[in-house]
């Protein structure tokens, strides 16, 4: 099945490390593209699943007349691919302004991934979270090099030298969006791994962007935000440790995408185990905005 799907709908280009896929036939009906978004995200979430989840818009200054749309990108240093909506990948999908939370569903197939209209004015809040995913790891030292990654070395001393990791985890996504009118408002904490944003990055007003990073709705401090901007040309990067609040601050620079992200990494105990299967357990924020 899976060689018939390739053969009848790609070729397969390998050349100096770097793979991409070559449509055939660029005309596919719906099942066609259903089945293509299914097919990548099952095949090569091996690959994937090991790297950085963000919301980014097409337009991140939406209007009341046209749909605004939105991609859904996996990848690493700011550098993505978009993918199609995917429902069984979902647990919540919202968006909040500062009077009301609306519960958004979308089409599996969709593309750009979330496509709604926004009827309300002022600042908003798209919210994605995915249920758990498992990887298991090529092997120990690929794990190891993810702690590296990530500054979770900590973690070295816990590991079982003669067994490959199995990870459970989980992605908190969200994306902050304008209509151009100041109608900010802060967040109240409701998920297991979020950043709050505490003024907005719209406001020209605000040089410097706050935050504030939660971990089950309570402030997570000392802890190290990799912060990565891109312009046109170049993408940027820094980590802003939050202070014992879980609070950070970084410069604002105008013409730049921004993207906040954070992940938090814990040994799974007997009953995590039982529930989830794995032997770790990781918790991933993103934050992404425009200036």
């Amino acid at each position: 099945m899976l060689i018939f799907f390739l053969i009848n709908f790609f070729s397969i280009n390998l050349q100096a490390h770097e793979l991409w896929l070559e449509a055939k036939n660029f005309n596919f009906n719906n099942q066609d593209t259903f089945l293509l978004i299914f097919f990548l995200i099952n095949f090569f979430s091996i690959n994937l699943q090991a790297h950085e989840l963000w919301l980014e818009a097409k337009n991140f200054n939406f209007n009341n007349q046209d749909t605004l749309e939105v991609d859904i990108k996996i990848g690493q240093g700011f550098k993505g691919t978009p993918f199609g909506y995917y429902e069984p990948l979902k647990k919540k999908l919202y968006l909040e302004n500062k009077n009301k939370k609306i519960i958004l569903n979308q089409r599996n197939g969709n593309f750009p991934a979330i496509q709604i209209l926004v009827l309300d004015k002022g600042f908003h809040i798209l919210n994605y979270e995915t249920n758990s995913e498992k990887l298991k790891y090529e092997s120990v030292e690929k794990f190891i090099e993810f702690l590296n990654e990530q500054n979770l070395i900590s973690f070295k001393s816990s590991i079982e030298k003669n067994k490959i990791p199995t990870e459970s985890y989980k992605r908190f996504a969200k994306i902050l969006l304008s209509d151009g009118s100041n109608d900010f408002f802060i967040q109240e904490p409701k998920l297991d791994f979020e950043f709050i944003a505490l003024n907005s990055p719209y406001d020209q007003n605000n040089f410097y962007f706050e935050f504030q990073l939660y971990k089950k709705t309570k402030p997570f401090g000392n802890w190290d935000v990799t912060v990565f901007s891109k312009d046109d040309e170049n993408v940027f990067k820094e980590i802003v440790k939050t202070n014992p609040n879980g609070i950070g601050k970084l410069r604002l620079f105008d013409n730049r995408i921004y993207l906040l992200s954070a992940v938090d990494l814990r040994k799974a105990d007997y009953m995590d185990k039982i529930k989830h299967k794995s032997d770790w357990l990781s918790f991933w924020a993103s934050l992404v905005f425009k200036r």
